[in-house]
This record gives C-alpha cells, structure tokens and sequence, in this order.
C-alpha cells in the first residue's frame, strides 16, 4: 500500500482578514507599549536594581521583554511570577510541562531576515554582517511558576534563602581600611558631631566627610569619586543631582555585594529619588550605567583589589 503525505495547509485568508489580523496585531503591540511605559514609570531605584541583578534567563530574553513581563503580571495581578521566561517549545525540550489553564505572557520578538542593500545591517556575535534586523512580532512565553517545575524550583530557593545573612551593612572599619588602602588619592575626615547629615564628597579636592559611622554612607560617598572621577559617567554636579545620587547609590550596592553576596542592602536612602528616576535615565543608560560599574569591580576583584 502506497501511504499518502497529508496535504499541505493552505492560506485560505481573504485579503481583508489579513489586514485584520495584521491590524489586530499593531494593536496589541501598542497596548504593550503602553503597558510598558506606565509600569516603568511607577518603579524606584531599588525596583530598577532587582530587576537588572536578579536578571537570569534560561534563553536570550531581554531586560526589556523581563519588564514587559512583569507589567502584565503586575496587571493580571499575578504574584506567584518568578521572571525565568521560556517559550513552550523551549520548555517542552526540556521535558518540562506547562500547567493546564496557563495564560501566555506576550513578548516583543525581533525577526531577521538575510541581508539586503535596503536595510541597516545588524552585526552577528562573529563579526559578519550576515542578517539584518527586519521587524518585531509579538510571541509568547510562560513562567516557570506556569510548569511542572515550580515546585523543584522554590525547593531550591528555599535553601539558598536560608543561607542568607541579614545583616545590612559591613563593619565599618572595614570598609574604611578599604578606602584609605585602595583609593589613597582620596581623602578621608570624620566629623560625628553633625549627625543630622550623612557625609559629603567634594570632587575638586577629592575629600569625603563622615557625619556617621557607616559603611552604607562611606561607599555611597565613594561611589560619588568612583562615577565622576573615575568611570566619567556621571551627569553634571549641579544639574544632574538626582542622577548622581542614584549612581552613588547603585555603586555602593554593588561595591557592598562584592563584599558579601548575601547582604540585604538598605534602599531606604536612594528611594527617595525614586520619582527622578524616570526623568534621569532612560533605561538602556541605567542598564549601561550598571554594567559599567559592575565590569569595574569585576576588575578591581581579578587585580586583587577587592578586600575580602
């Protein structure tokens, strides 16, 4: 018996139904848009920094897509959302099931296409110019709270929950010795008598003022010297204020956390510009910001420079 091949599926779509769809699309692109601005607009400092540190994708989803992500939970009201995306496909590799019910979270997907003359060209990881960027679609994604994996996942969690310390800060000494020893350029005077202020960093003469024994303010203070005189990428002393404190203040997270992973760190202080956020940054200079000045300590930790 010969066995017949199915035949393929046919486009049977009028013109007007795909001008429909086609529409129906444009739409929902839009809506996310819309969705993703608004939910941009209402975070502060430290919701900015959790969700770029606490960035782990299974697949190549970005920091956008994440946010676009976490404003339909938010919508959905959906608080079981961990941030670990996959497609279904991608999950079923893997052997692992989506729940029955679960609703997709929709993401922007950018589609390439082979090179053409019309078209800006879009370098790939190996140099060659051998696609370019076409346009963006929408696709879909599922949680991992939306799998059978859920559960081996918060197990995991779990036991790295319970090996975090919660301290807030480092001893103070410490983090003094660390400043005076690897920024000696910097000069260093505690002044206690005035606690109704925190500390202070002149960028001329390159001086810190201590007004209270604290690691948290020594390395917001440092993180001052560290974005203006060394990275040069803090915006202007007098009209960027709000900008550089969020700098100052992502720079000592980020210096305290090399000194332990587990720290809860204290935001109470940089969330009070949380409403200069969104005027000072866009995100991708947010996002560069904090990889510039992860990228320094990454360096300064290989060169030894890093007190452990």
């Amino acid at each position: 018996m010969i066995s017949q091949s199915k035949p393929k599926y046919k486009n049977n779509f009028t013109p007007e139904q795909k001008e429909q769809y086609k529409q129906k699309k444009e739409t929902e692109k839009l809506e996310l848009q819309d969705l993703y601005k608004k939910f941009l607009e209402k975070k502060t400092i430290q919701d900015f920094i959790g969700i770029i540190a606490n960035y782990k994708q299974m697949h190549t989803y970005s920091i956008r897509n994440l946010c676009l992500v976490l404003a339909q939970a938010e919508k959905r009201l959906d608080k079981k959302l961990v941030g670990v995306l996959n497609s279904f496909l991608n999950w079923k590799k893997q052997d692992i099931q989506i729940l029955k019910g679960s609703k997709a979270y929709k993401v922007i997907v950018p589609i390439f296409t082979k090179k053409t003359e019309e078209i800006t060209v879009i370098q790939s990881e190996d140099g060659k110019a051998d696609k370019i960027l076409s346009y963006f679609k929408t696709g879909n994604v599922f949680d991992i709270s939306q799998t059978s994996e859920i559960e081996n996942y918060l197990k995991e969690q779990k036991e790295i929950d319970e090996k975090i310390m919660k301290n807030h800060e480092i001893d103070y000494n410490i983090a003094l010795d660390h400043v005076k020893q690897k920024y000696p350029t910097i000069s260093i005077i505690e002044d206690f008598k005035h606690q109704d202020k925190k500390g202070s960093y002149d960028p001329l003469t390159h001086q810190i003022t201590l007004y209270e024994q604290s690691s948290h303010t020594i390395f917001h203070e440092l993180g001052h010297y560290i974005t203006v005189s060394l990275l040069k990428i803090a915006g202007d002393i007098r009209k960027d204020y709000a900008k550089n404190e969020v700098l100052a203040e992502l720079t000592a997270y980020l210096l305290m956390k090399s000194f332990d992973e587990n720290i809860q760190y204290n935001f109470a202080y940089s969330n009070c510009w949380a409403s200069k956020i969104t005027d000072s940054f866009e995100l991708d200079e947010f996002e560069r910001a904090f990889k510039s000045i992860t990228h320094y300590f990454q360096d300064a930790k290989k060169g030894g420079d890093i007190l452990k």
